[in-house]
């Protein structure tokens, strides 16, 4: 009699998120594990499991706006990307944050071998990938009926409009490279189940790793040029350089900086 098989509820484990300038990765579960190629798979009577499935969502919460910040707040505040002009020759006007990341489940099916082993495979991977958090912040002293402010919130809204244009083209090549990844695994054999989700979970923690990778540098390339040199010093000087009026009183001319 061949051994039965049984499904596992899935499991979720920790995903990738990442701010202005810190990612969390995944840490893998270390332990002995018993791979297996498909030939090893029938060999060891790991063969006979269905082809995993994938379900893929994409994350993009609203806008919160907050203009409660100051200048010299927004200018503080930590996870800043680093723009053209030194941070310590700056006053930013006003700032996007952004956290974007991921979030997975993976279920998968077991089977008892009757020697102390398990056969395992996935069946379903449960993948959330996009913006976290979103909050668009013009600084306090800038009035909202004001020309600046405007022009202000008009650049900031070109961070939003940035980041969700990336995401929109990067979720098919997202999806695409889940499913390369799905159609790569292989049963695996192990001494425990946690043993055999740990194998399971590998290449798929590999996959979102470079995923996220790849998606913060392409996302930095892009804000970049928003943050431009020129663009801070034309909002400096739009509006009859009302920024002047809302600036501290430095003994040198500081850049005005928007984030």
């Amino acid at each position: 009699m061949s051994p039965a098989a049984k499904s596992l509820v899935g499991e979720r484990f920790p995903g990738n998120s990442a701010g202005m300038t810190v990612r969390l990765l995944f840490l893998a579960l270390l332990g002995m594990l018993l791979a297996a190629s498909p030939a090893a798979a029938q060999s060891n009577g790991c063969a006979g499991f269905p082809p995993a499935k994938l379900d893929l969502d994409t994350v993009l919460v609203p806008i919160q706006r907050d203009d409660a910040l100051t200048i010299a707040q927004l200018t503080r505040l930590p996870g800043r990307t680093p723009g053209p002009v030194s941070a310590a020759d700056s006053h930013v006007l006003g700032l996007t944050q952004a956290r974007y990341g991921e979030q997975s489940q993976v279920s998968a099916l077991f089977k008892a071998m009757g020697d102390g082993t398990y056969c395992a495979s996935a069946s379903a991977l449960t993948i959330s990938f996009g913006f976290q958090q979103r909050i668009v912040h013009v600084a306090r002293e800038i009035p909202a009926n004001s020309c600046l402010y405007g022009e202000v919130l008009a650049h900031e809204m070109r961070h939003v409009a940035v980041d969700e244009a990336l995401l929109r083209e990067t979720m098919p090549q997202v999806r695409s490279r889940l499913e390369q990844v799905i159609a790569e695994m292989t049963p695996v054999r192990s001494r425990s189940q946690s043993q055999a989700m740990a194998a399971i979970r590998r290449p798929l923690e590999s996959a979102m790793r470079r995923i996220m990778q790849d998606f913060g540098r392409e996302r930095d390339r892009r804000q970049a040029q928003v943050d431009t040199v020129e663009e801070y010093e034309r909002v400096s000087r739009v509006c009859n350089g009302e920024a002047r009026n809302y600036l501290p009183k430095p003994a040198t001319r500081r850049t005005v900086r928007q984030g």
